[in-house]
């Protein structure tokens, strides 16, 4: 708890006076997303697309949240993160890895223990990326110190105490890039009754959240957030809706000045 109050303080301490960097957005396209096995990808000029990962393992043994286990592939190994409801019907958020397609996997590791809601597995998932041999982690939790968006990171077989990204009201789905030491979140605003779409990005490979910023329109009703990026070219992609009903799939992508 008190790594991620550290984390907070920091960047009021880092941005107290100063502007965050704009970023130069293009307008929507749409862009079909081909379910939760899709991986968006954008190049450094600009080009985006979705692209499904290749890589097929079988899934860790004894997953009781099956619906919020996610998979992210890495140099030498496959990450696995899924959630472990308890029995007072709050979680423990968990890693593991496999080196052999899924035939071994490593004992989990426990990334977030802090939860104390009691919805169970009824949540939305973590979001895995990685760098290397190291896994990146966003999720929404209503942890002992406040809802919010949580990020955590292994570095080697060390695994940095989770910092917020944001704090809010509800639970909302994430999504998480990386490459480099930069790290780029996006989720659905977890404050007020408007659906939209945000994303925060850090240079410090997590360790502070620099620039946050919305990312759909204000005509938009934007729901189940997609991100990538590369160099300075950013692409943001989630669901619309209309009254209430998905309407398709869009992308937008960004340059940051």
């Amino acid at each position: 708890m008190r790594t991620r109050f550290l984390g907070v303080l920091a960047f009021v301490a880092a941005c107290e006076g100063c502007e965050a960097p704009p970023i130069e957005w293009k307008d929507p396209v749409a862009m079909a997303k081909p379910g939760d096995a899709g991986r968006l990808v954008v190049d450094a000029s600009g080009s985006v697309r979705y692209v499904v990962d290749s890589v097929r393992v079988a899934a860790p043994p004894g997953v009781a949240c099956a619906a919020s286990l996610r998979f992210a592939p890495a140099l030498t190994r496959t990450f696995a993160a899924w959630w472990v409801s308890r029995p007072d019907s709050s979680v423990n958020l968990v890693v593991a890895w496999s080196s052999d397609s899924g035939k071994a996997w490593t004992r989990p590791m426990s990334v977030d223990t802090s939860d104390v809601s009691s919805t169970g597995c009824n949540r939305p998932p973590p979001a895995l990326a990685t760098v290397g041999d190291d896994v990146y982690v966003a999720y929404s939790m209503i942890a002992s110190e406040g809802t919010g968006v949580f990020f955590a990171h292994t570095m080697g077989s060390m695994l940095h105490s989770p910092v917020a990204v944001i704090y809010g009201d509800r639970l909302v789905p994430t999504a998480i890039a990386a490459h480099g030491d930069s790290v780029a979140v996006a989720y659905e605003e977890p404050n007020g009754a408007r659906r939209q779409v945000d994303v925060a990005l850090s240079t410090t490979q997590g360790h502070i959240f620099e620039l946050h910023t919305v990312a759909s329109r204000g005509v938009d009703v934007a729901v189940r957030p997609s991100v990538a990026f590369a160099g300075r070219m950013i692409a943001v992609g989630w669901t619309e809706l209309r009254d209430g009903e998905r309407i398709g799939d869009v992308v937008r992508v960004g340059r940051l000045k």
